[in-house]
This record gives C-alpha cells, sequence and structure tokens, in this order.
C-alpha cells in the first residue's frame, strides 16, 4: 500500500504522504489553482460527474500513482499548509460563486410519486399489526432467532417508507440538506466527520508482504473492508492526521467561514505565469508545433508538468545509486 497524495473523501483537506518543502505546496506539484480549487469543491459536495445528489460518496485522488516518485520530505508541514489553503479557498469570492451555482445546477426540478393519504393510513395501520406480531414472536421461546430478526426488518423498512411519504417534497428536503443557502453548514459537517473517522482509524495496522503487483493488504481483514475514506486516512500516516485534526479542531472553535471574502485570483496569476514560462521555454527548444496543437488544455498542461516531475526525480535517484 504505497502512500500516496490524496484528497480524502471528507472533501476538505489535501492531505499528502511527504513533501520536501511545504513552501508553495500546489505549484510544487504541478498542479493549476483552478484543478486544485476544483477538487476541493467536488470532495467537498461528492459530486465529479454532474449527477451526484451532493451527498459526499463520492471523491477522487488525481494522479495518485504519480505523486509518490515526486514527494518526499516534511509531510507534516505539508499538510498544515494545504489546510490553511483549503479555509482560504473556502472562504474565498471564489468559492461563494462556485458554491452558489452547483447549488442552483443541483436543484430539483420534480419529486416523486407519492401515495394519496388513504393508503398511508393504511400502511401505517399495517405497521402497529406488524408491531403486534413482532412481540408475539419474542414471547414465544420456540420462535427461530431468524424469523424474528426478519420480521424486525421488514417492519423497519416500512417504516421508513411511511417516513419518507410523509414529505411531500423528499427531493427538495434531500437537496436543502446537501445544498444548503449557508456552506458553513456542509463545511462544518466535513470537519465534524473528518474528526469522527479519523479516530476510528489504527496507524499502527499491519501490512501483508507485497504481492507480485506490488499491492500490500491489512492482515486484519476487517481493515480491507473498510471505506476509501479510512483507507485513505491511513495511508497519510498518523503525523499528517495529527496535524490536520489539531488544524480542524481549532478552526471548529471560531467561525467556520469568515464574513469578509478574500480573492484566489493572486493564487491563480502567479500559477498561470508560471504554466506559462515553463511552456516558452519548452517551445524554444523545439520545433513549432502544429496549429492545431499550439493551444493545450489545462489538463494536459498540469499532467505535462507531473510527467516531467517525476522524470527529474526519477534522474534523481538514478545518479544517487551510481554515485
Amino acid at each position: 500500500m504505497k502512500k500516496q497524495f490524496l484528497f480524502p473523501a471528507l472533501g476538505l483537506f489535501f492531505i499528502a504522504a511527504t513533501f520536501k518543502t511545504a513552501d508553495g505546496i500546489i505549484e510544487k506539484l504541478g498542479m493549476q489553482h483552478s484543478s486544485a480549487q476544483y477538487y476541493i469543491m467536488g470532495n467537498l459536495l461528492g459530486n465529479f460527474n454532474g449527477d451526484s445528489d451532493g451527498d459526499g460518496n463520492e471523491f477522487q485522488i488525481p494522479y495518485a500513482k504519480m505523486l509518490p516518485s515526486i514527494i518526499s520530505g516534511d509531510k507534516a508541514g505539508a499538510a498544515g499548509e494545504l489546510c490553511q489553503y483549503v479555509k482560504q479557498y473556502v472562504n474565498s469570492e471564489e468559492f461563494a460563486e462556485a458554491y452558489k451555482k452547483k447549488r442552483e445546477s443541483a436543484k430539483p426540478e420534480s419529486e416523486p410519486w407519492r401515495p394519496d393519504q388513504t393508503m398511508i393510513d393504511e400502511q401505517k395501520k399495517s405497521v402497529k399489526d406488524m408491531e403486534k406480531q413482532l412481540a408475539d414472536m419474542k414471547k414465544n421461546k420456540q420462535m427461530p432467532a431468524v424469523s424474528i430478526q426478519a420480521m424486525e426488518k421488514s417492519l423497519a423498512d416500512q417504516k421508513k417508507m411511511i417516513a419518507e411519504w410523509s414529505d411531500p417534497t423528499p427531493n427538495k428536503t434531500k437537496w436543502e440538506k446537501n445544498f444548503p443557502e449557508d456552506p458553513s453548514v456542509v463545511i462544518k459537517r466535513r470537519l465534524e466527520q473528518y474528526l469522527a473517522l479519523v479516530a476510528t482509524v489504527d496507524f499502527n495496522a499491519a501490512l501483508t508482504a507485497a504481492d507480485k503487483y506490488g499491492k500490500k493488504k491489512f492482515t486484519n481483514p476487517e481493515y480491507e473492508k473498510k471505506s476509501a475514506e479510512w483507507k485513505a486516512v491511513y495511508r497519510a500516516g498518523k503525523d499528517v492526521n495529527t496535524a490536520v485534526t489539531a488544524f480542524v479542531k481549532e478552526w471548529l472553535k471560531g467561525p467556520i467561514m469568515s464574513g469578509t471574502k478574500t480573492s484566489m485570483k493572486q493564487f491563480t496569476s502567479s500559477n498561470n505565469k508560471e504554466v506559462n514560462n515553463s511552456n516558452t521555454q519548452a517551445n524554444s527548444n523545439t520545433t513549432k508545433p502544429s496549429a492545431s496543437s499550439t493551444e493545450a488544455t489545462p489538463e494536459k498542461k498540469e499532467k505535462s508538468s507531473f510527467l516531467n516531475k517525476a522524470k527529474e526525480k526519477a534522474k534523481e535517484k538514478a545518479k544517487a545509486i551510481i554515485n
């Protein structure tokens, strides 16, 4: 199980396994700030495919396989800087605008079918009958436990269905929960979810030897069943999560979002300048490209930067081995 550059499923923190320095972390990784902010927003709302309901069940880890060959060093320091970056972004004008657009695009335009009140009343009566049957079953010492469990599950399903029917606009209710008008509600929820999750992670969990594909697994089979979020926190390591946990707890003590919004343009402009300078230098050493390839997309520029860094790191390691 390799250490990786992680955008946790909790959606708020870029957790880096190792970094040489914590200065200019986004630029050092060759990422554009627009991409970094995209992942923060996407992980925060659990929406990358454009059709998610924002329940936070999705997350992405960009370039996870490439990054271990690029980054090394002060992982706790890097985590602290990345936390600061995330907090600054969610308090920015850009975040406010992006969140507003996502909230509006996710607004439901219809509601599911709902039975009339007569049918709902009939189901409520059925639930009462089932409750009586369940009580009688539990009194019967000869009743198999599996039968009682089946009745309990059926009763729970019936109650859940009735609860859903009681809301005339369930889609709107879900939308208002996942995309509240005040985004600080979502952010606070994610902060608290992170603290609850990290408290369950065993950072001393043992791993098996790597198989022929270089993959390691937990020796404890129960850990192998854990969520991707749990495993992401584990991979980041105890040092990183200790720093992040301290930051989160301090953040929760005060206001989640500031009333005064700042701008992230200073980062975007400096990042674009760096990318442009890199492209200019590269073009001076190559033949002029065709008209169809003169403009690279931000994604291609970012991936190219990652590849270049990986190659440079590989060369450094090769030299060290030779010497």
